[in-house]
């Protein structure tokens, strides 16, 4: 990879000099358009109005989360297209087979962050990580930005980035509850208070959590049982009109019990995630501005088994670390550029039954947002990230990404860019056999990262109240990462035994079309959003459609109001195609459609009550030969001052 260095330092130096040329030949540039609508940063770490940013984004707002029957962040992201999640929405699910553009968030293909910081778990196993990370109840909104990520983030964010940003210090002093309960013992408790006090500002949340729901969805042969208890607190402190400071805290305790029909097994899983995250925020004179933020986390873990017959899985105790400092340097030149020069070091450290090592992580990051008139207004976001870590050596990924404004109700959106992913912790760093079931994992430590480039090109477009938007992408992987059965003797008794292990051996491309709409038949009274996705996968080496990404999936609200009576009605709709359920293509579900509905009536000024029903047609989600809760129903009481 010192190729990939050589042309980093290059790009560095040659930059500044384009850039002036472009400056020179654009004297009066027009400015973006002024703060309308949501004010998003994930897609190139500066805010900018939604509609004005280059790279493309998605946003799910905080009036979009209350009004929506979603228990979970994976239902929310359910009807964004381009992620597909299946299964049922209770707290406790682990939703570990979501897609982003046809690629698995469990495996690291799409980064999980909440206020931009990584997070470990809520995925298959211990290795896995999920998008369930926190309640809903805590979120202000969640940015999802797609196609390739890795030129701000690095690693794992190969197809997209999901970031769950939680609800701020208010300007204001707030405080509230609800309390929810349903079917299955599903029950939800939530509790907030936030003030602001001259230069400072606290927000203190907290939230619990209960239900029977198992981590991969309902079992015949077996009764689950999960709790999880949230507290985040927020600080901060203005110094002066140009100094901030901030300092957030988050603890996370969860529970699950897995009773065993058919066996005298009984397992109780424990887990506790700490978070402590300092910010500083320094705006200089010249409007430039230096962003200084670090975080501590650590996910600890501890299970244990009871009855007369051996648990077949693993249980597994320990921790897992991340230690990151990031700084970044924020400077605009004139009245077209915006330059951005960043530094991150982060350690990843895994200290448990399976795996005892460090991985350190430093990576150098720049950018440039170039506002140009040539004929039409134009917008480019161009920059590169150089990661070296300490197991996989050098990366580069550069992107650059346009915004080209046809006419104030046309735009067009195009991207190109490079991505990585380093291994996970199961295919790569376990040091001893795993048990699991009627085989054992075994890691392969000589694995190398996958690569991949990715495109897309969209148009939106609003007329009137109408606003639709087409998009068109592919990503090309290489070295993707297989798993594979094959017979070791790993006890040394000449017995050998059956293991799951890995190699780099594919090459795959995802593509397709996503599909919004927005249409507002009558304000204030009738909305409706959809949005529809179709898929192509390929593992370019055996023929093969990826599994779990269906081909054709289609989903959207309808949102009734009466102001009147203080009443709105959610409907939320999709219905999913057929989908291979294996590598090899032969066994495939049926197509299925869900239904999902939340009434709420509102109580005065400061109260409301909901009820809401999820799945409540009894779709089998295209398999009939599992078992699933079928429809559930929910009430919700809520108060906010």
């Amino acid at each position: 990879m010192r190729k990939g260095v050589g042309w980093f330092l290059l790009l560095l130096a040659i930059w500044p000099g384009w850039s002036f040329t472009v400056l020179a030949a654009d004297d009066s540039p027009e400015k973006s358009s002024s703060q309308v609508g949501e004010i998003v940063i994930t897609a190139t770490k500066t805010p900018h109005p939604l509609k004005d940013v280059p790279v493309e984004t998605v946003v799910i707002t905080r009036e979009e989360i209350e009004r929506s029957s979603a228990q979970t962040v994976s239902d929310l992201l359910r009807y964004v297209p381009g992620i597909f999640v299946r299964g049922e929405d209770a707290p406790g699910i682990s939703s570990w087979r979501a897609r982003i553009r046809g690629l698995s968030f469990n495996d690291g293909y799409g980064l999980i962050l909440i206020d931009g910081e990584r997070v470990r778990g809520e995925g298959m196993g211990d290795s896995g990580i999920g998008l369930n990370q926190i309640p809903p109840q805590m979120i202000q909104r969640i940015e999802i930005v797609k196609g390739p990520g890795s030129v701000l983030y690095g690693s794992d964010a190969l197809a997209g980035v999901v970031n769950i940003i939680t609800k701020p210090a208010p300007e204001r002093t707030i405080y509230g509850l609800e309390g929810a309960y349903g079917t299955y013992w599903t029950n939800m408790e939530y509790s907030y208070w936030g003030t602001k006090n001259g230069p400072w500002g606290a927000i203190f949340q907290a939230a619990r959590e209960e239900s029977q729901m198992g981590q991969y969805g309902v079992k015949r042969s077996r009764d689950e049982s999960f709790k999880r208890e949230t507290l985040l607190s927020k600080l901060s402190y203005q110094l002066n009109s140009r100094l901030s400071l901030g300092l957030k805290f988050t603890a996370q305790e969860e529970e699950r019990w897995i009773d065993y029909k058919t066996q005298d097994t009984r397992v109780k899983r424990k887990g506790y995630k700490y978070r402590l995250s300092p910010h500083l925020r320094w705006v200089f004179k010249d409007d430039s501005e230096l962003i200084l933020r670090a975080y501590y986390y650590d996910w600890k873990f501890d299970a244990h088994s009871y009855g007369t017959d051996p648990y077949p899985y693993a249980l597994y105790h320990g921790d897992m670390y991340y230690r990151d400092l990031e700084i970044r340097y924020h400077k605009p030149w004139g009245m077209s550029h915006l330059f951005t020069l960043g530094g991150e070091y982060r350690q990843e450290e895994l200290d448990y039954t399976f795996s005892h090592r460090k991985l350190d992580i430093t990576a150098l990051y720049f950018q440039d947002e170039i506002e140009m008139h040539p004929g039409l207004p134009l917008e480019l976001v161009a920059g590169a990230r150089l990661d070296h870590h300490s197991r996989y050596g050098t990366e580069l990924c550069p992107r650059i990404s346009m915004l080209l404004k046809i006419d104030p109700s046309t735009r067009v959106r195009a991207s190109v860019g490079r991505a990585f992913k380093s291994p996970t912790i199961r295919q790569a760093f376990y040091t001893e056999p795993y048990p699991h079931g009627g085989y054992f994992y075994v890691s392969n430590p000589d694995l190398d990262a996958e690569t991949s480039w990715g495109y897309s090109l969209g148009i939106e477009r609003t007329l009137g109240p109408l606003w639709g938007n087409i998009t068109f992408f592919r990503n090309d992987v290489r070295d993707m990462i297989v798993k594979y059965y094959t017979y070791r003797d790993i006890n040394n008794d000449g017995v050998p035994e059956r293991i799951r292990t890995f190699k780099n051996a594919r090459k795959a491309y995802t593509q397709g079309i996503e599909v919004a709409l927005r249409w507002t038949l009558i304000p204030d009274f009738l909305t409706i959003k959809a949005g529809y996705t179709y898929t192509d996968t390929k593992d370019r080496d055996t023929d093969k459609d990826l599994p779990f990404v269906p081909r054709h999936n289609l989903a959207g609200h309808i949102l009734f109001r009466y102001p009147p009576l203080g009443l709105s009605l959610d409907l939320g709709l999709q219905y999913v195609g057929k989908m291979y359920l294996n590598t090899s293509n032969t066994e495939e579900s049926s197509s299925y459609s869900v239904v999902d509905v939340k009434l709420i009536k509102s109580l005065g000024e400061h109260a409301s009550l909901s009820l809401e029903g999820n799945n409540i047609f009894d779709s089998d989600y295209g398999e009939p030969d599992r078992q699933w809760w079928g429809a559930t129903w929910l009430a919700r009481f809520k108060m906010d001052f």
